[in-house]
């Protein structure tokens, strides 16, 4: 639900309109084998997977939003964002910042989808937000995806970014909440099996309570088969933890001309309880001091193992981009996508970078039954 899950809104074919990032990321084809394997090209593709009739007739798990707490003020927020379209938003205050955590994601996304042969490949975003990863996606040659997100304006517009982009893979979208109910109210019972469930930058809205933080990762581990992954991107809360430590007494924020981070009751470095510990957080052009939680990783660990979620990788960004940045492969990527500082050097400016370190990637795998 970030703003940076954004890319473009242009056809993916029509090669005149694709912005720098589209145009230079390299078709699946020749991705590299990631560290689960070598996928082989695809024998077939399921283009029937999801009935053209399926959204619209299941309709029972569409919320109605009756309660007001902190999860309508989320959705209000993101409902009221606009989508500026791919021109206006080369012109954003944080442009680089942005093509930065896409190109965190895309690392993310490359390293763990998995590799198989004649299947095909199905993916459930949560907090799809406006659609920012469906390039991605299709990079990574999946056949199915489902995106879920609790502000419909958002939905509105993935639908309508699926539509022109007309990547290789079907796609369903629905509006609702899957932290506070069972995914089996959304999705009928053919559309509950998934390879890759993704949390792009929406996670930490789960940890406002152990109920919501446990029903989603309930919904996460009834929807991964044997195998699958859950991958996403969180606030790293050590970075969270260190900056409380470091603030005088009677300071209660930090950040920049960036960002900010602002507790409105400061609470203990250590997280305990690890839920309901609240903070806003603003990002210029993106986030307007929106309530989010901490994500105590350890805790957000201890928990996923009850749902048969193993711990594979975690890596904060600043870590990712010190280990990628000269690579073959993501070195490569983060010059087509024009990952540059001001220097013409391959990252971002401090104040930026500073603002990525706030945050983590992880990948867990589903194990037993």
């Amino acid at each position: 639900m970030n703003e940076d899950n954004m890319l473009t809104d242009h056809n993916i074919h029509t090669e005149k309109n694709k912005s720098n990032e589209e145009q230079e990321m390299p078709n699946r084809r020749h991705i590299q084998p990631n560290i689960r394997g070598e996928r082989k090209p695809t024998q077939y593709r399921r283009r029937d997977y999801y009935s053209n009739n399926d959204e619209e007739t299941y309709s029972k798990g569409r919320d109605d939003f009756s309660n007001r707490d902190v999860r309508d003020v989320v959705r209000t927020h993101y409902n009221a964002r606009p989508d500026m379209g791919t021109k206006k938003r080369q012109f954003s205050p944080i442009i680089q910042l942005k093509r930065f955590n896409n190109w965190i994601k895309s690392v993310l996304i490359q390293k763990f989808t998995p590799k198989v042969d004649d299947k095909p490949l199905l993916v459930l975003d949560l907090g799809c937000g406006k659609g920012g990863d469906l390039i991605k996606w299709d990079k990574a040659g999946i056949e199915g995806y489902i995106g879920i997100d609790i502000a419909e304006n958002s939905v509105d517009q993935a639908k309508r970014r699926y539509r022109e982009l007309q990547p290789c893979f079907d796609a369903l979208f629905y509006a609702g909440d899957c932290f506070s109910r069972s995914i089996g109210e959304f999705l009928p019972p053919d559309q509950r099996h998934f390879d890759i469930v993704s949390l792009q930058f929406c996670l930490h809205y789960a940890f406002e309570s152990e109920q919501k933080a446990r029903r989603l990762l309930e919904n996460v581990s009834k929807c991964l088969s044997r195998g699958g992954i859950m991958l996403g991107t969180i606030p790293n809360s050590d970075i969270i933890s260190q900056r409380l430590k470091e603030l005088p007494p009677s300071a209660d924020s930090w950040g920049n001309s960036i960002y900010k981070v602002r507790f409105t009751q400061r609470p203990s470095h250590t997280f305990r309880p690890p839920f309901g510990i609240q903070y806003y957080f603003y990002l210029e052009d993106a986030v307007t001091d929106v309530p989010e939680y901490v994500v105590p990783f350890e805790a957000f660990r201890a928990i996923a193992e009850t749902y048969d979620l193993e711990l594979l990788w975690q890596k904060p960004f600043v870590d990712i981009f010190n280990e990628e940045k000269n690579s073959e492969t993501f070195g490569s990527l983060m010059d087509r996508m024009k990952v540059i500082d001001s220097n013409g050097k391959r990252g971002i400016d401090p104040q930026e970078l500073e603002a990525a370190s706030f945050y983590l990637a992880f990948a867990f795998e589903k194990r037993g039954i």
